[in-house]
């Protein structure tokens, strides 16, 4: 049932509702956000990385005249910015099951050069551009060799950065 007492106490509540609404206000407060960005190279094949490099294969004839030569490529993607250096873990090797000497040339030049070359310093990173680099492989000719048959041996290349 209505009356008097409900309907001043229904006012009475509508009003302090409207001034509740005056009354109203707002604060704020600030924050960092701290991103850390940690440098990265890789040796990429498509966009991809990768952990192997294309093989070099080298076919020699004992006391051949001319010298046997074969090449690999491989691409490195760095932070942009980035300074690093790459090293093989020999330029100047013989062979130990054909005896045979032979050397490897790192270099960012397709053209193939029997210079001896381990290692590559004062690279800059490019983001997600991609490096290409060149690994030439030499036999010199006039050599003997000591025991035929195929012999495989793994390589490391480092970059450093």
């Amino acid at each position: 049932m209505f009356n008097k007492t409900s309907a001043a106490l229904v006012l009475g509540l509508g009003l302090m509702g409207a001034q509740s609404g005056a009354f109203a206000a707002a604060t704020s407060g600030t924050f960092n956000v701290n991103v850390t960005l940690t440098p990265l190279c890789q040796i990429v094949a498509t966009g991809s990385p990768v952990t192997t490099i294309g093989d070099i294969a080298l076919s020699y004839t004992a006391f051949q005249t001319s010298a046997a030569t074969n090449s690999t490529n491989f691409q490195v993607r760095c932070t942009t910015g980035v300074s690093y250096g790459m090293a093989l873990d020999s330029a100047s090797l013989t062979d130990g099951l054909s005896g045979l000497d032979y050397t490897l040339n790192l270099t960012s030049s397709s053209t193939f050069a029997a210079a001896t070359n381990a290692s590559m310093t004062g690279l800059t990173g490019a983001g997600t551009t991609a490096a290409t680099y060149y690994i030439h492989a030499n036999i010199p000719a006039n050599q003997a060799g000591t025991t035929p048959g195929v012999d495989n041996k793994l390589r490391t290349l480092t970059i450093t950065y």
